[in-house]
């Protein structure tokens, strides 16, 4: 019994510590990057220029369409949320927001309708799995290659499928 015992405090301290010290720790640290960072600002401007291209290819066959879009959360912060595109109309864009928000409390719902003004990247993953667009991600990219010295092998391996499908 004692034994029983013994073996069972043993996994629960495991358990404990696997939940907070071990999951608790993004694999990646956190990107630090201004809200004016300027090639953050210039993959907006070209998610904004190619918004031509983003519909095109929501025509034509692919597994996902996604979009960044602008939220100002309850406690009034700016965020940038990826969110499952759902339509894309003229002056608008519905989506299923896919990131939660961070500074948001309370109940939210997923799905949303912004102006297109609201719009700040967009991605499509083609039916081969590369990816189009993604402009903010190919710029993040660099930004974690400056701060940590070089990508974990993981987003080197993401890198390629946006590389690879922007013929750049």
């Amino acid at each position: 019994m004692t034994f029983v015992l013994i073996a069972v405090g043993i996994v629960i301290v495991f358990g404990v510590w696997w939940r907070f010290f071990r999951i608790a720790r993004p694999e990646m640290p956190p990107l630090a990057l201004p809200h004016d960072d300027p090639r953050i600002l210039e993959a907006t401007r070209k998610a904004k220029e190619s918004l031509g291209r983003f519909r095109e290819l929501l025509r034509q066959p692919h597994k996902a369409a996604n979009a960044k879009v602008r939220f100002v959360s309850s406690s009034n912060e700016v965020e940038y949320l990826w969110s499952e595109c759902r339509a894309l109309r003229e002056t608008e864009i519905e989506v299923l927001y896919t990131t939660p928000p961070v500074t948001h409390s309370g109940r939210l719902e997923r799905l949303h309708t912004h102006p297109l003004s609201d719009l700040v990247d967009w991605q499509i993953e083609r039916t081969d799995g590369l990816f189009e667009g993604g402009f903010s991600m190919l710029a993040m990219f660099e930004c974690a290659r400056e701060q940590w010295g070089a990508l974990p092998p993981e987003l080197e391996k993401l890198e390629r499928r946006y590389r690879t499908g922007h013929g750049r």
